[in-house]
């Protein structure tokens, strides 16, 4: 019985990860409506571990349930963007103001790595940029915050791709953009090793700001949006 309830635990767990992973990078576009049929029938499993999974996937608000017709993925909600970034500024500004007080040079050289990114290809940049940020919490020296740091930039990767391209879809790649926001993160990472809380803490926040900004832009004209 014990091994029955871990191989179902382990089934819930994968397809729990891999559709998030699927709707963050909307493979699973906003707005798509599925059965857990379907999703059963792809990952050649029962419906349980399936239920199970899209119940911790609403728990995020990256699924719904829609009465007699299954589930959709949730649109990007304005509202929930504008909070989501207000915790962001938040909590990295929390990050940064312990990794200048407690972090060694050590852990400060290792920021060096992500003064470079893939700007021709939008789906390495994005990972990136994520690894970028969830460095920021790890290393802050507080397990707490770096969770909430980690959950909040996690939720990102669809606000990302619209803020940069300006859309969803696939569009023509804006190096641009990208080439930008590097320097962005080059800035933040030569404040933080010099100690600077308050340029630090102005450019993070600056940052966060200009891609609030680019997301609402984008998000004002979507369909994909609530």
């Amino acid at each position: 019985m014990a091994h029955g309830s871990t191989g179902a635990s382990s089934n819930t767990t994968d397809i729990y990860e891999r559709l998030r992973d699927e709707i963050l990078s909307c493979v699973m576009r906003p707005g798509i409506q599925f059965r857990e049929r379907q999703i059963a029938d792809r990952f050649n499993v029962s419906k349980t571990p399936v239920r199970d999974a899209l119940i911790k996937l609403q728990e995020q608000n990256l699924v719904q349930v829609i009465p007699r017709k299954g589930y959709r993925v949730t649109r990007i909600s304005l509202a929930d963007a504008r909070d989501l970034y207000e915790m962001r500024v938040i909590l990295e500004r929390e990050a940064i103001l312990r990794i200048i007080d407690t972090a060694s040079d050590a852990s400060l050289d290792e920021l060096d790595e992500f003064r470079t990114a893939p700007v021709d290809d939008l789906e390495a940049w994005i990972t990136y940029n994520r690894h970028m940020h969830m460095h920021l919490a790890a290393i802050c020296g507080n397990a707490r915050l770096a969770r909430a740091g980690r959950e909040v930039v996690e939720q990102f990767d669809r606000m990302t791709r619209m803020s940069v391209s300006g859309s969803i879809e696939a569009s023509p790649l804006n190096r641009r953009s990208l080439e930008d926001r590097m320097r962005e993160h080059g800035e933040i990472i030569d404040a933080v090793q010099a100690r600077d809380k308050r340029r630090a803490v102005m450019l993070s926040r600056d940052h966060i700001e200009g891609s609030r900004r680019r997301l609402m832009t984008a998000l004002e004209s979507a369909s994909i949006a609530l």
